[in-house]
Order: C-alpha cells, then structure tokens, then sequence
C-alpha cells in the first residue's frame, strides 16, 4: 500500500523537476543552447521555482548525435538555506540530503529543439535515494521542497490562495467563449500545475525510498528498496483534461514496514510487513477541477507468497474483553495471530489517492492456518494511522477442531458441539465469521460478530439450549454463512 500512496505523487515532483532543469523553455536556436545548458543556470532556475536548494554535479548536452539528449548527473535537493539562489563559487557543499538522482537522462524531441523549444521525449531517473518524514499534523517534509519559494507566497495574493486553472481555449472559433476562467500569472511556473508534455516513457530504476513517521501516536519506518516503475501511454492535455488525463505503469519493488505496536500492554517494536511485490495500473495525475497534479492510480498488485504481512499481533492482544464473551461457549481465539506468512500469492485491486489506499474488490489472504477476505471499501491511511477493514476469516481444520473441543467442553457433547461450529462453516467446510478491524496501525481494534450469533443461537444457558439444537438443526445449517 505504501508503494502506491507515496511514489505516484513524488514522482510528478520528480518531473517537474525534471522539466524545469531541462529548460522547457523557447530559446534563439539550437547552436546556442549550450550557453543556457550548465550547471549554475539551471540551478539558479530551479530555485527560483521551488523552496529548496539544489545542487548538480555535471550536465551534459548532446545535440549531434541520435536521438540528442541531456544528462544530469549527481542530482541533489536539499532544505531551503541562506545559499540558495546565490552564485556557486559562494556555496559550501551540501551535506546529507533529502533527494538525491545519481544520473537523470532524457532523449530530446528533435523536431522541438528546430523549432527553437526544449522538449524531453524519454526520462530515465537511474539510482533515485530518497528520505522523507510525514505526519499527520504537518504532511510531507519532502513536499514542503517543492513548493514555492517565500519570495513568490509572500507575493501571492489573498485571492490567489485558491488553486489556479488553466485557461482552456474554445476548441473551434464558431462556438460560444466558455465562461472566463482565472488563470495563473505568466512567471508562475509551479512544477505542480499540468503541463503538456511530450513524452512517451518515463522509468526510474533502483530508486531506494525510506518513508518515517515519528509521531507519538503514530511511529513507523518504511523502507522500499529494488524499486523499478515504467511509465508509458502518456496522454496529458490541460486543455482537453476529461479525454486526455492518463499514463499506464508498471512496477516492482520491495517494502519492509517497522513500527511500534502494543502488545502484553506495552509498546513494542514490530515488523508490520516484509514483501516483494509488482503489478500494474492506471493514472489520473491531474485534477480535472483544479488542473493541479494529483494522481488518482487504480492498481492491481500482486504480493509474492511467503510474503509477510502483520503476525505479531494475536487476535487477543487487539480485541482484548470482546474474547472474554466467548470463553463461556469453550471458543478461545486469543492464540490466533493476525496476519503471518503467505501460503499462496495475494493479489489486490486498490485505488491510491493521497495518503490513503482503498480496496477495490475483496482481496483473499491464504495463511497457514486459515484465510482471509478484505472486503472491498476497506481502507488504509498510513500518515493518519488509521484503518478501517472488514474481514471474514476462514479457519483451517486444525483450528475448527479446537473451537468444536470447546464448545464440547462447555456441556454440549462432541456430536451437537460439531453440528452448531458447522452451521458456521461455509460450503468448503471452514468455521467463518466476521472481524471489523479500525483504530490505529500500531494499536488496533478487532470486533468479531462471531459472538453476537453464539448468543443469538444459544443464549446463555447452554444445557437448556441443547435439548433443542437435534431438531431444530436441519434449519439452522447455513443460517449464518
């Protein structure tokens, strides 16, 4: 999930960058190019544009060769300081750094730069590192680098707060002028406004992300190594934003995600997740109403088996005196862990959005000793820490058999016992019931229905009950699957 959440919007801050150094902008001719293509100019640009220091150790432009292209190598972004906007020959060097690109290439659209413009046709981003801290509070320090300066927000004004469209012109002369639509002042080049790009592929390989939240309620550290992703199907046109607002990517990664959770009624350090996982999908990146970068990407990933996903947990250390009810039917969930290992490959179907990822269809976790369904419309938020999840969980036999011993234990006999733990079982067999889990990540609240429907077949007394349960099973089987 936090592949999804957190790469589709940095990478668009990426390419803006990206953009901006690549001087997207009409100049005299090709012959001088190489006047404007080097490092303090483009520094020095790209800091007028966005609230951060950068730092390059190499450009290269080469115009002669097929296709021309532009590397850039040694990319750094760095927190805002005294320094930025100032010669280079003034700058001491930049210590550890939030972003770094060890090499950025692009192969230039030939028919652009004869025309005296400046387009990229392929990005590359090769060895992207990068280290950002979210809260829920104050959101993304990295983002906060890609905004504008102080000198262009203290220039805003009061009315301009609000996010600026593009003016889109009429597509023929003879229909009626839409409405007028306010638009941006020409100097205002925010990296994160829709622009027409002519691209076809956009791939970053072996980037390394380390994602950390350490807010009090909410301390996690995610790190996501291996990462590849190919963008291709570009098709982005402000001025025709409803038909023309979508790129196709690909992906593979992996993600370790640690963080503190509570366990035996003290906060411990914990592995909420170790995968490798990969997978495909669709991107919206613009908001059609603001025409400002937003990507909405509808993915379907899939978690290679023996993937570990939660298992620290036991269903006892998160829903705490709700098992306390269904100790007087003989059924002791406590032991069971939520999450472990997969036993089978689990694909998800999810939409990406922001801090937050929501299930798209019902996804089926297969773990040693039973299984479990996310119900589509769950969700996670990971810089909120919060969560809202309906599951069914599926117990294997060995831990049917352990409920129908207790139920056993407390009077029924063996033979009804097992009769009332399959008018549970679904069609394969399997005792199920539902669990509703929502709280936050490192202390969740797990509510299973399983024993409102124990007491609404059995009530409290269960001697009394069974003298009933033989003749009235046959209408009961089923009942509550």
């Amino acid at each position: 999930m936090l592949t999804g959440m957190k790469l589709s919007r940095l990478l668009f801050i990426l390419l803006g960058l990206f953009v901006l150094l690549a001087v997207a902008t009409p100049l005299v001719g090709a012959w001088v190019l190489r006047r404007y293509v080097h490092k303090e100019f483009l520094i020095l640009q790209a800091e007028k544009n966005i609230n951060a220091r950068v730092h390059l150790d190499d450009v290269t432009l080469t115009l002669f060769t097929w296709p021309p292209s532009l590397r850039l190598s040694g990319l750094k972004v760095a927190a805002r300081d005294e320094f930025a906007g100032r010669p280079l020959a003034e700058r001491p060097p930049l210590g550890e750094v939030p972003l770094k690109i060890d090499m950025a290439y692009a192969e230039l659209v030939p028919e652009a730069l004869m025309h005296r413009h400046f387009f990229p046709r392929v990005i590359r981003l090769i060895g992207l590192d990068v280290n950002e801290t979210v809260s829920p509070g104050a959101g993304s320090d990295l983002k906060k680098l890609f905004q504008p300066p102080p000198e262009k927000l203290a220039a805003i004004q009061p009315q301009d707060e609000v996010p600026r469209a593009i003016p889109v012109q009429p597509a023929q002369p003879a229909t009626p002028e839409p409405p007028p639509v306010a638009a941006a002042p020409a100097e205002d080049k925010s990296s994160s406004k829709a622009e027409h790009f002519a691209l076809q592929e956009i791939s970053i390989e072996q980037a390394h992300f380390r994602i950390s939240n350490q807010s009090a309620d909410a301390r996690f550290d995610g790190e996501i190594s291996d990462f590849n992703l190919s963008i291709t199907e570009i098709d982005i046109d402000p001025a025709d934003i409803t038909g023309h607002n979508h790129f196709k990517v690909r992906l593979s990664a992996k993600a370790v995600l640690d963080g503190m959770a509570q366990l035996g009624g003290r906060m411990q350090q914990v592995r909420f997740a170790d995968m490798t996982v990969h997978g495909e999908g669709n991107v919206a990146p613009v908001d059609p109403n603001t025409l400002m970068w937003s990507p909405a990407a509808m993915l379907k990933l899939t978690i290679d088996r023996n993937s570990i996903l939660g298992g620290h947990m036991t269903i006892g250390d998160a829903a705490g005196d709700q098992l306390d009810k269904l100790m007087k039917y003989g059924i002791d969930l406590r032991g069971i862990r939520i999450g472990g290992p997969l036993a089978q490959d689990l694909a998800i179907n999810i939409l990406a959005k922001d801090q937050r990822a929501t299930f798209l269809d019902d996804a089926n976790l297969v773990l040693p000793d039973y299984a479990v369904t996310v119900k589509r419309d769950s969700w996670f938020d990971f810089a909120k820490d919060d969560q809202g999840l309906l599951t069914r969980l599926y117990c294997g036999p060995a831990l049917k058999e352990q409920v129908v011993h207790g139920v056993a234990g407390r009077g029924l006999g063996e033979s009804i016992s097992r009769m009332v733990v399959d008018g549970f079982s679904d069609n394969q067999g399997r005792l199920a019931f539902d669990l509703s889990i929502t709280g936050t990540l490192s202390h969740p609240k797990v509510k299973p229905d399983i024993q409102v429907k124990l007491e609404g077949l059995l009530g409290g007394d269960l001697e009394d009950k069974a003298k009933g349960l033989i003749n009235s099973f046959k209408g009961l089987k089923g009942l509550f699957k």
